[in-house]
């Protein structure tokens, strides 16, 4: 009888023991990944420590669970274990990595329109020192979306996604400005009106391009040989009407006036009543029968008619 009793005593203590050990409560847990498992708060789960409990944090930032929810999970999971008081608490922080600005900044010229991008380009964020958590799993995959660039003052504004194409990507919002620099020439020193320029008068300079205007003058081809219309200065950037031709005749000037025809050459003298470069079309007085003549300028006081007949009077 004894034995008996004994049996069914035992019995009843396997069949009312719980089917785990004894569980430990974590009370301070990094997860990696988007879901919170029963074995990442809790020690001997056994074959409930996969269990999805909930989403984790969003990367740099933690929840906290409070014991009464933490009762509850043990409960549902049939876990060996049960809060000590109503105080007890459990943390999970998302692991997660900071990006930070020199992390952004390539990124962000390399998704800049084309038109856009110079042979030199910096980027300055509004805020230099921005840090964005990303999850650790996916600290690589972010991308650059919604690019709003206003070209003449190099404003822009983006928008920072990550992880990349996931639905529950997290979205930041930056600004700042691009500037690109453009590489020119200018002159190197002080050049009076009228002086020619040559190469030993010129030197590189870089500028931001929305500092230069729509017609400046970036070759240094474009500049030596030609004459200074004005004063120019040093270190600044020129435009095309900044320098023209070197003249060749000035107002005021007494000019050989040359008439060539297949069958005859003619010259006289006159006087110009206009400057002009090698090539320009300059107006020129005939001294001896005071008519205007339409001329080309084909040299150092040297101007050409086209025949007998552009002698004619103004």
């Amino acid at each position: 009888m004894k034995f008996l009793v004994a049996l069914l005593f035992a019995t009843a203590l396997a069949v009312t023991a719980p089917s785990h050990a004894e569980s430990t409560l974590k009370t301070s847990v990094t997860v990696a990944g988007p879901l919170v498992h029963v074995g990442d708060l809790f020690t001997d789960a056994g074959d409930k420590a996969s269990d999805v409990l909930t989403q984790s944090p969003p990367p740099g930032m933690r929840v906290t669970y409070s014991a009464e929810w933490l009762r509850a999970i043990a409960q549902d999971h049939h876990l060996a274990w049960a809060p000590s008081s109503d105080f007890t608490q459990a943390t999970v922080e998302r692991a997660s990595e900071m990006i930070d600005a020199d992390t952004l900044m390539p990124r962000l010229l390399k998704a800049m329109p084309a038109t856009a991008k110079g042979a030199e380009t910096e980027i300055f964020l509004d805020n230099p020192n921005i840090h964005i958590a990303v999850a650790a799993e996916a600290a690589d995959d972010i991308a650059i979306d919604n690019v709003n660039l206003e070209p003449r003052s190099g404003r822009f504004s983006a928008t920072v996604v990550a992880p990349a194409g996931a639905i529950d990507a997290q979205r930041h919002r930056i600004s700042g400005r691009l500037v690109v620099e453009l590489e020119i020439a200018a002159p190197n020193r002080a050049i009076a009106i009228d002086e020619i320029i040559a190469a030993g008068d010129i030197e590189k300079i870089k500028l931001p391009r929305e500092r230069l205007p729509a017609d400046a003058i970036t070759d240094a081809s474009d500049l030596i040989g030609k004459s200074a219309r004005h004063l120019l200065r040093a270190d600044q950037p020129l435009r095309v009407g900044d320098v023209q031709e070197p003249l060749v005749v000035r107002k005021g000037d007494l000019v050989t006036i040359e008439i060539r025809t297949p069958h005859m050459e003619l010259s006289a003298q006159g006087k110009a009543l206009e400057d002009g470069a090698l090539g320009a079309a300059v107006r020129v007085t005939n001294t001896q029968s005071n008519r205007v003549v339409e001329t080309v300028v084909a040299g150092p006081n040297l101007v050409r008619a086209g025949g007998p007949s552009k002698l004619a009077a103004r």
